[in-house]
């Protein structure tokens, strides 16, 4: 009976003398802090509206953007909580954009601009507006909220698990979970990722995306009536193998599910007279829902599958950049049938896109070359039987950055998507896309740098001109509106037009750097447009748009 106190007391000592050892073996927590400030003006005309046939849209404009990362860290877990907030110089709309004061949802006050956009009072894009005294409130967005853990491997939750897998759970950046250049997947999302390492040149990465959630009882009333809009997620398997130094190759595949109404970035939003409602892919009517509480019938579903290939190839001074993707699947939608009734009509989905990019490199020049072509619908097309136009699962404004200012992302990156909203879908409207491209870069010193984009671009398919255009104001913008009953009938040009971009990257002081951009378009014959006056169906040519932009960026 006294031998048990005395094991007891020889184990609690134990436990006393080994414990310092073990928590001085705890890593130390850590906290830093990244991220960038932006200072940014730019002045042009005749891109704003998304309409070139008008040419009295104008401004000249300044704002900031800071993009702080907070990271928490112990030992191999971390957290990230990063954080955005945009703000115009001076009052643009009714008010600042600040709460409690600004109940309209929307910063500056909400603004509708054509069919199917909104705007607001504020530049596109931004939080609010500084104005005068500078006292706005309510502006912080946040942008990646995620934890990092070792779920296999050493130290992990599955320790019996030999090889080391890194996962994120939260709101995070896509990175490179699905390819090297921007031509799938770009941004953030919700859900959970990882990433196995096999060797060292063979990883997998895997992620679940959560794009629309469904809680409980969302679904039990009328479908125009329902709170919820269905359980939208997808599924993206990419092993990145290098079997050589040089050459990396990264395949791709990719599941994305929708129930009704989905997330605009996911699906490319443009008009067919044979929908209900004569509206768009991503419509209320279209999907069985009311478009006043903005719902849907979840059972009007939509399956697409992507595969494809991205590889990075580098020898010398020689660099080759190819990406290829097949895309299938259908969608649902309400339409008029070929037998006059209305009803759920299934779309077959099948398209392809080939991004080609080269690059050569000699002492401070560089001299890169690329080529875009992906198909598109006929102006006559009926959606709600066919669609051929490639769409990425999110490209969050970021598609063709660098390569354009008018017609990409440049330094003023808020005007990416204005004028053709490629830079969110790709191909523009229905149409698809091919594009070209040469880009030229002489580095007078490491902290100088000059550049020059030629670039002409055309659409798949030709563009019907008897259409309305509007602007990109969001992933829900419609480039191509219904004018009269001559729309939609046959394409007339595949001519969008040719930028030219010349510009200029100073880094003037460490961690800091002036960029100049100047940008023309010389307008093509498939952005002309037509509209009603005093009833009658008037076409109107396009005219040319420029831009002149200005940033200094201070990174830390």
């Amino acid at each position: 009976m006294k031998r048990v106190p005395v094991q007891l007391l020889a184990a609690l000592l134990v436990i006393v003398v080994t414990a310092p050892s073990v928590f001085a073996q705890t890593p130390t927590p850590k906290v830093t802090i990244n991220g960038l400030f932006d200072q940014v003006t730019s002045m042009g005309r005749n891109f704003y509206d998304g309409n070139v046939s008008r040419d009295n849209d104008r401004e000249w404009y300044a704002r900031t953007r800071f993009r702080p990362d907070f990271t928490f860290e112990v030992g191999r877990v971390k957290a990230v909580l990063g954080l955005e907030i945009d703000l115009m110089y001076g009052q643009g709309g009714p008010n600042d954009g600040g709460f409690p004061g600004n109940t309209t949802g929307s910063a500056g006050g909400l603004a509708v601009v054509g069919a199917g956009n909104s705007t607001t009072g504020c530049k596109n894009n931004s939080n609010g507006c500084l104005d005068l005294n500078t006292d706005v409130g309510g502006m912080i967005e946040i942008k990646w909220i995620y934890t990092e853990f070792p779920l296999t491997g050493k130290d992990s939750i599955m320790p019996f698990i030999p090889v080391e897998t890194m996962a994120r759970a939260g709101g995070q950046p896509w990175g490179s979970l699905a390819n090297y250049k921007v031509v799938y997947a770009n941004g953030d999302f919700a859900g959970v990722s990882a990433v196995t390492t096999f060797a060292p040149n063979l990883t997998t990465k895997v992620a679940f995306v959560v794009i629309e959630d469904q809680l409980a009882g969302g679904n039990r009333a009328a479908a125009n009536t329902r709170t919820s809009r269905g359980e939208d997620y997808a599924i993206i398997v990419s092993p990145e193998i290098t079997p050589f130094k040089g050459l990396d190759i990264k395949p791709l595949y990719s599941y994305f599910h929708a129930d009704g109404l989905t997330a605009g970035t996911s699906r490319h939003s443009v008009i067919n007279r044979r929908f209900v409602g004569s509206g768009a892919t991503n419509s209320s009517a279209a999907n069985g829902g009311s478009a006043v509480a903005n719902t849907s019938d979840s059972t009007n579903q939509e399956e697409r599958h992507t595969v494809g290939i991205d590889m990075r190839w580098r020898m010398g001074p020689f660099g080759f950049d190819p990406s290829v993707m097949y895309q299938w699947g259908t969608s649902d939608h309400q339409a008029v049938r070929t037998n006059g009734q209305v009803g759920r009509v299934e779309a077959d989905m099948s398209s392809w896109i080939v991004d080609l990019l080269g690059s050569f490199t000699v002492g401070p020049f560089l001299l890169e070359a690329r080529g875009v072509y992906t198909p598109g619908n006929k102006a006559r097309d009926n959606l709600a039987q066919s669609i051929r136009y490639y769409q990425p699962i999110s490209m969050d404004g970021n598609w063709w950055a660098g390569w354009g200012a008018i017609l990409g992302s440049g330094v003023d990156y808020f005007n990416s998507s204005l004028l053709t909203n490629q830079a969110r879908f790709i191909g523009y409207d229905r149409y698809g896309s091919a594009r070209a491209a040469l880009r030229a870069t002489y580095n007078i010193t490491p902290a100088l740098a000059f550049w020059g984009i030629a670039s002409p671009s055309w659409t798949a398919e030709k563009v019907d001109t008897d259409t309305g255009a509007t602007p990109g104001l969001g992933t829900g913008s419609i480039s191509r509106t219904t004018v009269s009953d001559r729309s939609w009938v046959e394409g007339d040009s595949r001519y969008i037009g040719a930028e030219t971009d010349l510009g200029l990257t100073w880094r003037f002081a460490p961690n800091a750097a002036f960029d100049l951009e100047g940008s023309y378009l010389f307008a093509g014959a498939a952005l002309g447009t037509a509209e009603l006056l005093n009833g009658v169906h008037t076409r109107r040519d396009p005219n040319d748009a420029y831009q002149l932009a200005a940033r200094v960026r201070f990174a830390f």
